[in-house]
């Protein structure tokens, strides 16, 4: 800690700074562009075109799209619109604000008492007199926070009574590590919800709740307002083109380097968006073996790395035992003759065992 020696109120006040904007969901949305099927230029024009398609002659003043500076291949869309200065304070609240709200969460009204007829009891728990309530997985809420509506899938618990177009307050799940609690059931009322969570926005129910958890796909809540910057949703646009991939996870690649021609090992790669990213700053043009020791999430990374580039292999091998001995009298092999000899599973994986120290 010698380091905040000098200024420990300023550092202090600097590491406060960055907890809090991580705690906020970003400006930028980023696409990185997949250099094998496309260029920045046709993206470009495609997001152009998919704004106004979806939001008409609007959209020039919601979105400002433009290449990224520094990294190249990378397109960012940011939000135009104002941000509710009240935007940063929904991170900590449990309850939607009064400015969000018809109605005032503090004094129950006709209103309020025949939304919830045990309002002494939903007050005393802490959620709002104003809104039925959904809560929602934490991955659900990141996607929402990044511009996405709610598939049903996401849904962990809500109120009672929740009907098609009502307007619904929504919750992420926050479970707290190391605390005993109550099993979270998926479907349970919210009245029998007693872990941490965190108010995530407004939305409108596309569906009664028992539809909610009767059903395995489709949407169940359109959001409305969110707390953060607003993002578009960018589900199912330019998929063959481009992929959504955060920043941090982009600069990746970059710092690698990767060249055309060059053998990679990637110790840990699913669900596989920066071993793709390697494969387009290569051109495809090398071999990137592709590694996790989890033979589910493989066989799924399977299907998106043969949809975006052709010089990955992927494999179900745990890197931290993937080391290969080198017998008395035997030579090394190459990767690629190691997976050129490899038998293939009935998944479709090639079942290999590892490599040799000498082989990249």
């Amino acid at each position: 800690y010698s380091i905040l020696d000098d200024d420990v109120d300023g550092e202090t006040k600097h590491i406060d700074r960055i907890l809090s904007c991580m705690k906020r969901s970003p400006v930028d949305t980023c696409c990185r562009v997949n250099n094998i099927k496309s260029s920045v230029k046709e993206v470009e024009a495609g997001l152009e075109q998919y704004f106004a398609e979806k939001m008409g002659s609007q959209h020039n003043n919601s979105y400002s799209i433009q290449q990224h500076e520094t990294l190249t291949d990378l397109v960012t869309i940011r939000t135009t619109t104002p941000t509710d200065s009240d935007a940063a304070t929904l991170y900590h609240s449990k309850v939607p604000t009064k400015k969000t709200c018809n109605l005032s969460n503090d004094v129950p009204s006709d209103e309020s008492d025949d939304l919830f007829s045990n309002w002494q009891l939903r007050r005393k728990q802490g959620w709002p007199l104003t809104h039925r309530c959904v809560i929602v997985d934490r991955f659900c809420a990141e996607a929402v926070l990044r511009g996405a509506d709610i598939f049903v899938k996401g849904i962990i618990c809500a109120d009672a009574g929740i009907a098609e177009s009502e307007e619904v307050a929504v919750y992420a799940s926050l479970p707290r590590n190391g605390t005993k609690s109550k099993p979270i059931t998926r479907g349970m009322l919210l009245q029998n919800f007693c872990d941490r969570c965190v108010f995530i926005g407004i939305g409108i129910s596309q569906c009664k709740r028992a539809d909610y958890f009767a059903t395995s796909s489709g949407i169940g809540v359109v959001m409305v307002s969110t707390a953060g910057s607003p993002q578009p949703p960018m589900n199912g646009v330019l998929v063959e083109k481009m992929i959504l991939q955060n920043l941090p996870s982009v600069v990746v690649a970059h710092a690698l380097n990767p060249q055309p021609g060059e053998v990679i090992l990637d110790m840990c790669c699913a669900p596989g968006g920066k071993t793709t990213h390697l494969a387009s700053l290569m051109n495809d043009n090398g071999l990137i073996i592709a590694c996790d020791k989890s033979r589910k999430k493989m066989i799924s990374a399977r299907d998106f790395f043969e949809a975006n580039a052709s010089c990955i292999v992927p494999l179900a091998l745990d890197s931290t035992k993937g080391l290969l001995e080198l017998k008395s009298g035997e030579e090394w092999k190459s990767p690629k003759e190691i997976i050129d000899t490899a038998s293939v599973a009935n998944d479709g994986l090639n079942d290999v065992k590892g490599f040799y120290a000498n082989s990249f």
